[in-house]
């Protein structure tokens, strides 16, 4: 007796004896026995990423990584493609950790209160504070022609004061120019605020006086996090995780970039008296 033909693939229940003894050399849509391996689920796989990874994103995972080896007690290694031959002057277990092109400002007015640079940068020890002192060459020749800039322009803003070469270490920074290279160290350093991708204003101090700059350079996140693990822990844009864009931790792992924030500070409410 000839039935009613049904759609290939569909199981019959006089084919279930068929089906079982064909195994795994049946055809499409036969039922196969399941085995308890099969029954694993499957690892979760990662979402897509949303744009390239780019060279500020390694950047910013380095940075990270630095971070999470400061937090555990354990002295971070260099993490630029390239670091310049610089002399450590602050420790004997000083590291040089990177190195980038910088430009530096500082915040002037251009009117007739035009405010002369004089050892603008500062540096602890004589060496240093030599070098401060020779660092831009033909100062009074600078000064002359920012006077005459700043007469014509009564705006106030951060201005270009010189390009420089950026190393950061463990202990410091070192800006070095055709006239020599300064350090300044992280003990010095009263202020390092993030203030755009790639960009700090710092401040410092030491006996001779006091100063405040704008830093534009590629690590300038490092230098944020190398001063503030040791000296500000509780430094809000440390504490935010603010120094890094909102979706980037997102963004790594969806590249396969996983970062280690377990031991990173975190904000703590104050108790109510």
């Amino acid at each position: 007796m000839t039935g009613t033909p049904m759609p290939p693939g569909s199981f019959r229940p006089e084919d279930d004896h068929s089906s079982r003894a064909a195994a795994h050399g049946s055809g499409a849509g036969e039922l196969v026995p399941a085995r308890a391996a099969d029954l694993v689920p499957a690892a979760p796989s990662r979402p897509a990423p949303q744009r390239p990874w780019t060279g500020q994103d390694f950047v910013w995972w380095n940075t990270a990584g630095v971070l999470t080896a400061l937090r555990a007690g354990r002295r971070p290694n260099p993490v630029s493609p390239m670091v310049d031959p610089i002399r450590a002057a602050f420790s004997g277990e000083e590291v040089m950790l990177a190195t980038c092109d910088a430009e530096m400002l500082v915040w002037r007015r251009g009117d007739a209160t035009y405010n002369p640079s004089r050892g603008f940068f500062l540096a602890g020890g004589p060496v240093g504070l030599a070098l401060t002192a020779a660092f831009f060459g033909g100062q009074a020749y600078l000064n002359s022609r920012r006077k005459r800039a700043a007469e014509a322009d009564a705006v106030e803003k951060w201005r270009h004061l010189a390009y420089a070469r950026l190393t950061v270490s463990t202990h410091g920074i070192y800006l070095g120019t055709g006239e020599g290279v300064m350090p300044i160290a992280f003990a010095d350093v009263q202020e390092v605020q993030l203030t755009g991708v790639g960009e700090v204003v710092m401040a410092a101090a030491n006996a001779s006086g006091s100063a405040r700059w704008k830093l534009r350079g590629q690590w300038a996140e490092l230098v944020l996090v190398m001063w503030a693990t040791r000296y500000m822990p509780g430094h809000p844009q440390l504490v935010g995780r603010t120094w890094l864009p909102a979706d980037w931790f997102a963004h790594a792992a969806a590249w396969g970039y996983t970062v280690d924030t377990s031991n990173w500070p975190r904000y703590q409410p104050r108790a109510l008296d």
